[in-house]
């Protein structure tokens, strides 16, 4: 199975291969504390956006199919705290229409990036957007380098704003 992810058009996808760089991290600054993401209940509603995107699949890796359902909090482990912001492997979506859609919805810069296919195991760990339906993987090769398309970018900014 392969994953899909955004990267910089400017920076060597190889460096993904690389043991000690699989690691995710915020998008922002990490910031320990009260969790926003739960409001301290240790639970949120977790919506795949690869099966929002692309209809539910009972294969999906990240929600088998269920699309939204309640579940612990990512962000906090459950515990309402942010205690750990570096989680072990890279982040990645199971299809492209879910990146997409994760990009515009967070209103992800098209400019200069690029889509890497990656290949290898899931990790044990859980993204810190799992919530959104990411998933961590070690990568074990890159499959393709593809261009992040705006006509796809356009789609899914679309799809976002009916999502709400």
């Amino acid at each position: 199975m392969t994953y899909f992810r955004a990267w910089n058009e400017g920076d060597d996808p190889e460096k993904l291969l690389d043991s000690a760089e699989q690691l995710a991290t915020p998008w922002g600054e990490p910031r320990h504390g009260p969790c926003e993401k739960c409001l301290g209940r240790g639970e949120v509603e977790w919506h795949c956006r690869s099966c929002i995107a692309g209809g539910a699949r009972h294969t999906c890796a990240s929600c088998s199919g269920r699309i939204s359902f309640t579940d612990r909090c990512p962000s906090c482990d459950g515990t309402g705290e942010i205690t750990r912001t570096t989680r072990d492997g890279v982040s990645v979506f199971p299809t492209l229409e879910g990146l997409y859609l994760y990009l515009a919805e967070r209103g992800g810069e098209s400019d200069r990036r690029v889509v890497v296919e990656l290949d290898g195991p899931l990790s044990d760990d859980v993204d810190l957007d799992a919530d959104a339906g990411a998933l961590l993987v070690k990568p074990a090769r890159i499959v393709a380098v593809h261009p992040l398309r705006d006509d796809l970018m356009t789609d899914a900014a679309e799809r976002a704003r009916e999502l709400g």
